[in-house]
C-alpha cells in the first residue's frame, strides 16, 4: 500500500507528516470517524478504547493507533480532541485531521475514500508498516480480538493476524 506523506494536523492542532510521523516503521491500528456521527464511530472508539487499555504501557511504543475523520471541514483539531476525550484517548492514539483535498487524497490511498460521510464502514486498518503487511478487518469486532491482531501483525504471526 502507498501512503501519502501529507501534512495535517492532530488533535492538538499539531502540524504532522502522515506517513513519516505515525506509519513509517510501525505497527497501527486505523479507522475512519466523523465526530458527528452517531451511529457506528461510538462504537469504533469504544473498541479502540478498551484496546488502549488492554494494551497498557505497550500502546505508543509496540504499536499506535489513529483515527482519521472522514468529515474535515467539521472536524477541527479542538472537535477531535474533545471527541477523543470523551473516549478516553491517550498518548499513543492519535486523531486526525487536514484540509479537505490533503484528507480526501488520504481517504483514496487507505481505500476509505466515501461520497457522504454517513456511508463510511467500520472498517479498521491493521498493518506493520517495516514489514509491508497490510489487512482490513472489521472495526466492531470484540476488543480483545482486535488486540489479538494488532499484536499479530506486530509479532507477523499470521494464525492470529489473518481475519
Amino acid at each position: 500500500m502507498s501512503i501519502p506523506d501529507l501534512v495535517l494536523l492532530n488533535q492538538d492542532g499539531k502540524k504532522i507528516r502522515f506517513y513519516s510521523d505515525l506509519i513509517k516503521g510501525k505497527v497501527v491500528a486505523i479507522n475512519f470517524i466523523f465526530t458527528t456521527c452517531t451511529t457506528i464511530c461510538p462504537p469504533l472508539a469504544t473498541t479502540f478504547s478498551k484496546v488502549q487499555e488492554l494494551a497498557g504501557d505497550r500502546l505508543g511504543k509496540d504499536f499506535t493507533l489513529i483515527s482519521i475523520s472522514v468529515d474535515p471541514i467539521t472536524d477541527t483539531p479542538e472537535r477531535l480532541k474533545a471527541w477523543g476525550e470523551k473516549f478516553q484517548a491517550k498518548p499513543g492514539w492519535t486523531l486526525v485531521t487536514g484540509p479537505k483535498p490533503e484528507m480526501d487524497q488520504l481517504l483514496r490511498a487507505l481505500r476509505a475514500s466515501v461520497a457522504r460521510k454517513e456511508d463510511h464502514s467500520p472498517t479498521v486498518l491493521i498493518g506493520n508498516d517495516a514489514r509491508g503487511v497490510w489487512t482490513r478487518t472489521y472495526g466492531l469486532m470484540p476488543p480483545s480480538r482486535m488486540f489479538e491482531l494488532i499484536l499479530g501483525a506486530r509479532d507477523l504471526n499470521y494464525l492470529s493476524f489473518r481475519c
